[in-house]
C-alpha cells in the first residue's frame, strides 16, 4: 500500500484514490488499475511513443544509439510478453524506425537484413542487439552524480544570475557562464562582443512586447534566447515567474504571443485581475467545495469584482465531470494584448464554502485552458498576533493556495461582504461573504509594488480586416499562375508514366512509379499469411465483415480486377520484385523499408478553380467517376508486386491472386489516374472540345463539376464527358443538377 500512495499520480491515483487506505484492499486497487489501464494496447501504445519521441541517434554519440537501441528492445520485449505478435509486422514502424538510424547504420542494417528469411521487427530488435553490445563495450559512461557534482566544475567559472525583474521572491534561473568563454560569443541585438542576449542591457531595456518581437525577427529560440535551429533545446523547465508554467525565458514573462482576432460567434469577456511583485498584498482568496455531477472537489476560489464572467480551469471542470456547450472565448487585456480560449465551454455546476452545507448554483460559467492566477499564503495565528480584529475570525490558514476558479461579477451575490471587520485602517480586513470568511487587504501599512492588467472587450476592426483579407485570398487562389518547376522525382515519375502508358482496347494500361529500376523487396510471404490468419480470426468474430469480404473478393474477380495466378505466372516472376499486399489493410506496395515507389507529379485542378468555374452559370451538373483507380490496368511487369492472399476456407491453402488493376493504397494510384483520365481526354480533343477541356479543368480527382449557361448546353457537354470517359474505361454516376430537364435528358 505504500508503494501504491508513492508512486500514483494523475488520472491513476484518482481511479483509486478511495481505497489507498486499508492494505486488505490492495488486490482491488490492482484489480482496478490492471482493468483501466494495464491493457496491453495501451502499454505498446505508450512504448511506441517513447520510441518515437527519442531523439534521432548520431554517429558521433554512441550513448544516444545505446538509448535507442534499448528502447527498440523493451518495445520488443513488451510486445511478445503481451502476444500481440502482429505489431512486429508493421512495416510502416520497422521503416519509420530504420529512418532514424545515422546513414553508416543503415548500410550495416541493409547488409544484415539479407541474411534473414523474415525481415520484421523482431529481426530489427536483435540488431540493434548487437549495436548496444558493441557500443556498451568501447563507450564510457560518466555517472549522473560526478557529472552534476559543482566541486567537479572548472574554477575559471563565473555565476550570473539572471532576474526576470527586481523585487522577486527569488531568483528565477541561475546560468554558469565561463569567464574566459563570454567574450567569444556576439550579441545578437546589439552586435556587441562580450555578452549574450540575455545579458545585454539594451535588450533589457526593451519593453516586453518589443523583446518578443525582437526574438522572433532574430530567429533565437524563445526559451534561451540562443539560435540553435530547428535542434531542441536543452532547457526544458519553464519560466516559473509568479508559477507561470509556459516555457520561455523570464525576460519574456507576462506576453502571450501576439494578439489574434476573435472568432466571429467569440465571447468577449472583461477580466480584472491583480498580480503582485512581493508579498505585502492578500487578495480575495477563499477556500470552497465545488459539487460536480457524482465528485465533490475542495479547492480555492478568486473573488474577483473586475471580471465580468465566472471563470474555471479546464482540468478541473474535467475532473468534476462538467461537460458544456463550446463557445470561443476572447480574452485581452490592457496594452493591446490578447488571448484565445477556442476550447472554451459554458458550464453550469454547484458551490459551497468550506464546512457548509448550504450549495450555490452557478451556471453560464466558462472554462479557460490556465487562469494563472498567483498563489498565496495565509496563518491565521500570524495575522491575530498583528491585527486584534482579526482574533477570533472562523478563517482556516492555507499554505501557497492556487485559485482554480474566478468568481466575476456575474455571481456577485457570493462574493458580497455580509459583514466586516476592518481594524484601524492599516492592515487587512475581513469579509464574511455567503462562501465563509476571507481575509485581504495590505499585510501592512505603507506602499506595495504591485501591477495589474484589464480584460477589456475586443471591439476594434481587426476583426473584420482579416475578414476580407482572407475573402481576397481565396478569391485569388483560382486564377494564380503556378510556376513551381518540377522536381528530379516528379520528372521521372512523368516519363514513366509517358512510356508505360498505352490504350488496351477501351482501357489504358500503366506502369508502377518506381523511385529506382532495380527494385528489390524482401521475401513478405510469411508476413502475408500471418496477416491473412490474423483477418480469419477477425471474420470468425464479425460474421458480417466475413461476408462483406468475400463477397468483395467475388466481385473483383468477376470485374476483372484480380485472378488467380497461374504456376506460370508464379514461376516466371522475378523474386527481387515480388511484393504480397496485406488484405483488409492499407494497401501500399512502398512498404516496409526504404520507399521505392513516387507519389507522382500533381496534376489535380486546383480546388478553389474549379468551385468558382462551378457557382459561374446558372445550370449546375455534377457526377463522378465509379471505382476510378480499379479501371486503370497495372503491365504485367509490376503485377507480382500487388500480389495477395485469400482462400474460402482456413483449413486451404493460401491461393495467390494478381491484382490487375491500380489499388486505392499505393502512393502512385492518383497521380497514374490523373494522367490517364487528362491522356484519354486530349485524344477526344479535336472532336469533342469543350468536353476535353472540362474533363481536364473542371475534374477534382473523380468528382466533374460544371456550369452553364442553359438546359441545353448542358445536356450536350455532359453527354459529351460520359462519352469520352466511357472510351477510357470510366463510367460516370451519380448525376446531380438543378434544372429537371437536364436529369431527364440525361436519363
Amino acid at each position: 500500500m505504500l508503494r501504491l500512495q508513492r508512486c500514483l499520480s494523475g488520472p491513476a491515483l484518482e481511479t483509486v484514490r478511495s481505497r489507498l487506505v486499508l492494505p486488505a484492499a490492495v488486490p482491488q486497487v490492482i484489480e482496478t488499475l490492471r482493468m483501466r489501464f494495464g491493457r496491453p494496447e495501451l502499454l505498446i501504445n505508450a512504448l511506441l511513443r517513447k520510441v518515437r519521441d527519442i531523439p534521432a541517434p548520431r554517429s558521433d554519440r554512441l550513448e544516444g544509439l545505446i538509448d535507442f537501441g534499448m528502447a527498440v528492445q523493451a518495445l520488443c520485449d513488451h510486445i511478445e510478453a503481451a502476444n500481440e505478435r502482429a505489431h512486429l509486422s508493421n512495416p510502416s514502424l520497422l521503416q519509420e524506425l530504420v529512418a532514424k538510424l545515422p546513414a553508416d547504420q543503415r548500410m550495416m542494417w541493409a547488409g544484415y537484413k539479407r541474411s534473414c528469411q523474415v525481415v520484421d521487427l523482431k529481426t530489427f530488435s536483435d540488431y540493434m542487439t548487437s549495436v548496444v553490445q558493441d557500443a556498451s563495450s568501447v563507450v564510457t559512461f560518466e555517472p549522473e552524480s560526478r557529472r552534476n557534482n559543482p566541486r567537479d566544475r572548472p574554477k575559471n567559472k563565473a555565476f550570473v544570475n539572471t532576474h526576470a525583474m527586481e523585487g522577486a521572491v527569488s531568483s528565477v534561473r541561475s546560468m554558469n557562464v565561463p569567464t574566459g568563454a563570454a567574450k567569444q560569443f556576439d550579441c545578437a541585438h546589439c552586435s556587441k562582443t562580450g555578452h549574450r542576449v540575455r545579458e545585454c542591457i539594451a535588450f533589457k531595456a526593451l519593453h516586453v512586447d518589443d523583446r518578443w518581437r525582437r526574438v522572433r525577427a532574430l530567429g533565437l529560440c524563445q526559451n534561451c534566447l540562443f539560435s540553435h535551429g530547428r535542434r531542441a533545446c536543452r532547457i526544458r523547465s519553464s519560466c516559473d515567474i509568479e508559477g507561470c508554467q509556459f516555457r520561455h525565458h523570464p525576460l519574456l514573462h507576462s506576453l502571450r504571443g501576439p494578439p489574434k482576432a476573435p472568432a466571429s460567434n467569440a465571447l468577449v469577456a472583461e477580466n480584472h485581475t491583480h498580480r503582485l511583485l512581493t508579498s505585502s498584498t492578500l487578495f480575495r482568496i477563499i477556500p470552497v467545495i465545488l459539487h460536480g455531477s457524482d465528485v465533490s472537489i475542495d479547492t480555492f476560489a478568486f473573488l474577483d469584482e473586475g471580471s465580468d464572467l465566472t471563470l474555471m480551469e479546464h482540468d478541473l471542470a474535467v475532473s468534476l465531470g462538467l461537460k458544456g456547450s463550446p463557445q470561443p472565448l476572447c480574452l485581452r487585456w490592457t496594452g493591446n494584448t490578447s488571448r484565445m480560449e477556442k476550447e472554451s465551454q459554458r458550464i453550469t455546476f454547484e458551490i459551497a464554502g468550506e464546512g457548509q452545507h448550504k450549495r450555490h448554483k452557478i451556471v453560464n460559467a466558462r472554462t479557460v485552458q490556465c487562469l494563472n492566477l498567483p498563489s498565496q499564503s495565509f496563518q491565521v495565528e500570524e495575522a491575530a498576533t498583528k491585527h486584534a480584529h482579526l482574533r477570533g475570525i472562523p478563517v482556516s490558514s492555507y499554505h501557497n493556495a492556487k485559485p482554480k476558479i474566478l468568481i466575476g461579477i456575474d455571481n456577485l451575490r457570493l462574493a458580497l461582504p455580509l459583514k466586516v471587520r476592518e481594524g484601524d485602517g492599516t492592515g487587512p480586513i475581513a469579509a464574511r461573504t455567503r462562501l465563509g470568511w476571507c481575509v485581504y487587504g495590505p499585510r501592512e501599512s505603507g506602499d506595495t509594488e504591485a501591477y495589474n492588467f484589464h480584460v477589456s472587450r475586443c471591439d476594434c476592426d481587426e476583426e473584420l480586416h482579416d475578414t476580407v483579407k482572407q475573402f481576397f485570398a481565396i478569391e485569388e487562389a483560382g486564377v494564380r499562375p503556378s510556376n513551381i518547376p518540377m522536381s528530379k522525382e516528379e520528372q521521372r515519375a512523368l516519363t514513366i508514366l509517358e512510356t508505360t502508358t498505352r490504350r488496351v482496347e477501351n482501357r489504358f494500361e500503366t506502369g508502377l512509379l518506381w523511385k529506382e529500376d532495380n527494385v528489390e523487396f524482401p521475401n513478405s510471404y510469411t508476413m502475408a499469411v500471418r496477416r491473412l490468419k490474423c483477418l480469419e480470426r477477425r471474420m470468425d468474430r464479425d460474421p458480417l465483415l466475413k461476408e462483406n469480404l468475400h463477397r468483395q473478393m467475388c466481385e473483383y474477380e468477376a470485374k476483372g480486377y484480380a485472378h488467380r495466378a497461374t504456376k506460370a505466372e508464379i514461376d516466371a516472376a522475378d523474386p527481387r520484385r515480388v511484393w504480397y499486399l496485406p488484405v483488409g489493410a492499407v494497401i501500399n506496395p512502398k512498404k516496409p523499408g526504404k520507399v521505392r515507389v513516387l507519389k507522382g507529379p500533381d496534376q489535380l485542378s486546383s480546388l478553389p478553380a474549379v468551385l468558382f468555374r462551378f457557382r459561374q452559370y446558372g445550370v449546375a451538373v455534377s457526377s463522378d467517376i465509379q471505382e476510378m483507380f480499379h479501371q486503370i490496368r497495372i503491365r504485367e511487369e509490376d503485377k507480382n508486386s500487388q500480389r495477395f492472399l485469400w482462400r474460402a476456407c482456413p483449413s486451404e491453402k493460401p491461393t495467390i491472386y494478381l491484382m490487375d488493376v491500380a489499388t486505392f493504397g499505393s502512393t502512385c494510384s492518383p497521380a497514374s489516374a490523373q494522367f490517364v483520365k487528362n491522356r484519354n481526354a486530349v485524344q477526344h480533343a479535336e472532336l469533342f472540345p469543350e468536353a476535353s477541356k472540362a474533363i481536364v479543368h473542371d475534374h477534382y480527382v473523380d468528382d466533374y463539376l460544371s456550369s452553364f449557361g442553359s438546359a441545353e448546353e448542358a445536356t450536350k457537354v455532359a453527354n459529351d464527358v460520359r462519352y469520352i470517359h466511357d472510351q477510357g474505361g470510366f463510367k460516370l454516376h451519380n448525376w446531380r443538377s438543378n434544372s429537371s430537364t437536364v436529369l431527364e435528358q440525361l436519363g
